[in-house]
């Protein structure tokens, strides 16, 4: 089982709990499920496109090709935030 750090929360989280891996340009990142849910629902409430019937790696590449990292981090973060409080 392959362990992996969050790129934003720095928790850990394995393949099996779910997540992104991938990489902005040649950053390699690790969302964890929070993390990743936080990403979706910024960009959902940010865009009225219709998000029904898209894969997780397909509703993050849109949100990442529209808002890019820094809106994304900076939306993930507020969430964990409110989150935790």
């Amino acid at each position: 089982m392959t362990e992996h750090k969050c790129s934003v929360c720095q928790c850990g989280f394995t393949d099996d709990e779910g997540g992104v891996h991938g990489e902005f340009g040649i950053i390699p990142v690790s969302f964890c499920p929070d993390c990743t849910s936080c990403f979706y629902d910024m960009a959902e409430q940010l865009d009225d496109r219709e998000w029904v019937g898209l894969t997780d790696e397909d509703r993050f590449e849109l949100a990442k090709a529209q808002y890019g990292w820094e809106d994304l981090l900076f939306a993930a973060e507020a969430k964990l935030r409110e989150k935790n409080t």
